[in-house]
């Protein structure tokens, strides 16, 4: 489906999500995701990062930035607002301003935030904390250490500013973990029990894990399957759904009984490829330098 947007055609993904591999049911009002590029710094240096695959140094305009949300929610093509960069909670005080422009448009649009966790105790200083619709924490291991190893920095959420941020929300299930599927580290079914029974401890409700995009020679070298793992899952699994998109992606999702008998809820997902758009929108990315982006490396139409 075609859609003029800023002045240009943009060739819109009209495909929901489907049980059967072969056959994806038409959407009836497609729309767009929001991508909101806070910074292309980042205080970890991941060997898996594809962020250098679109970085625009730069600062936010947030007269254009209202404009832009602006436009696509009046015309109804606004699914909803993710918050990412590099590292958006470098600069908390930015990440605050953009949730309260977007709530101010209108307070139930759906907005997301992915984070390594610096800063991650700011976050109850946000007025509209509780609105989120979730925060993304990426958490590559059960071990404290290991994790701080992946990310090549220990300024990353700690166990205890996990714990404490999730006693202090009013939604206890805003926070997701997101958990990289990769050899060498969660890499087995026994690896995904430890860290789902680590994610219950602390008590986060939903643990997700994705496997790399192949966009360097590490994450080649490193990629995991997904289904490899997750088609032998045991009697502490409850699988729910088995997803597919047309050609971009995978998932599955599913409850998971812990060794202390919690409940954690768990998603496991693959990109296909490494270019992170199909040959339909699903995304738009402002990025850092104030430019509408159809897809993290597609052309500029605003």
């Amino acid at each position: 489906m075609k859609k003029q947007i800023f002045n240009s055609e943009i060739d819109m993904n009209e495909y929901l999500c489907s049980s059967d591999e072969n056959h994806n049911v038409l959407r009836v009002n497609p729309s767009l995701r929001l991508y909101i590029k806070v910074t292309d710094d980042c205080n970890a240096k991941c060997d898996f990062c594809a962020n250098n695959l679109s970085r625009d140094f730069g600062s936010l305009d947030f007269a254009k930035l209202g404009i832009v949300i602006r436009y696509l929610y009046d015309r109804n093509l606004l699914h909803g607002v993710s918050i990412t960069g590099g590292e958006p909670m470098l600069y908390p005080d930015i990440v605050n301003r953009i949730i309260n422009l977007v709530y101010s448009i209108d307070p139930h649009i759906e907005v997301q935030l992915s984070t390594n966790g610096i800063n991650f105790r700011r976050l109850l200083d946000f007025e509209n904390i509780n609105n989120l619709e979730s925060i993304h924490l990426s958490r590559h291991h059960y071990d404290e250490k290991v994790n701080q190893r992946i990310f090549h920095s220990s300024k990353v959420a700690s166990d205890n500013d996990i714990i404490y941020v999730q006693d202090h929300l009013e939604d206890k299930k805003i926070i997701n973990i997101n958990t990289l599927v990769m050899k060498g580290y969660i890499d087995s079914l026994k690896e995904i029990k430890a860290m789902l029974n680590y994610v219950g401890r602390v008590g986060v409700y939903k643990n997700g894990f994705v496997s790399l995009m192949k966009c360097n020679e590490f994450s080649k070298e490193r990629f995991i399957n997904f289904n490899d793992i997750f088609r032998h899952l045991d009697k502490d699994f409850f699988l729910s759904h088995h997803f597919y998109s047309k050609t971009y992606c995978e998932c599955i999702d599913g409850v998971y009984l812990t060794d202390d008998a919690k409940i954690v809820e768990f998603y496991a997902r693959m990109v296909k490829e490494c270019n992170q758009c199909e040959s339909k929108t699903m995304q738009l990315v402002y990025t850092t330098n104030n430019r509408v982006l159809n897809g993290f490396s597609g052309k500029e139409i605003f």
